[in-house]
């Protein structure tokens, strides 16, 4: 008898112990949107890219791998010091008057979008290109035509022209001191 009463907590402590570590599992499902019509915007962990991504979800269906914030994702599925947020944080152009075409990420829309940055005071939700933004943020499969589409669309709503100008450098009075020269 006292055999199996020792067996049977020893079993019921395994069986704890492990559904408290099997919790990381349901980081390493799919994303699923779901079924249904609602859009509410959502977090899922890539196990591709070992990183939180946002994501529509449709309001029913789906399964666990889903979380309200990138915070709660990576909270879940990440080492805290291995990733910041990066993705949810609003975007800020910065206190300067510079001009700097750049991304940040919607998770309202589950897009990057095109904005002017100021060039001091930012944060981290700030992508040269929109690949670079959706590739860090989104889950997106289609990302490269979208990305198309939407450069296309802020470089006419900024006079950019067609393609990116070549960043200046960030030390350009190194350029005019004559033994520096290449």
């Amino acid at each position: 008898m006292r055999a199996k009463a020792f067996l049977g907590a020893v079993a019921l402590y395994f069986l704890v112990a492990q559904a408290t570590s099997l919790k990381w599992l349901r980081c390493w499902k799919r994303k699923a949107v779901g079924h249904c019509e609602t859009k509410i915007p959502s977090w899922y962990y890539d196990f591709w890219t070992l990183s939180c991504k946002g994501f529509i979800y449709s309001g029913c269906g789906g399964n666990s791998n889903r979380f309200t914030s990138e915070q709660e994702c990576q909270k879940a599925c990440t080492r805290r010091s291995r990733q910041k947020e990066v993705c949810s944080l609003k975007p800020k152009t910065g206190n300067c008057t510079g001009f700097s075409p750049s991304w940040y990420y919607d998770p309202g829309v589950d897009l990057c979008r095109g904005f002017i940055y100021g060039g001091c005071y930012g944060n981290a939700n700030r992508f040269d290109s929109c690949m670079k933004c959706m590739k860090r943020c989104s889950g997106k499969k289609n990302a490269e035509k979208i990305c198309k589409k939407r450069t296309a669309a802020f470089r006419k709503r900024y006079n950019l022209g067609l393609q990116p100008q070549p960043k200046p450098s960030k030390w350009p009075f190194i350029l005019s001191i004559p033994f520096l020269k290449n």
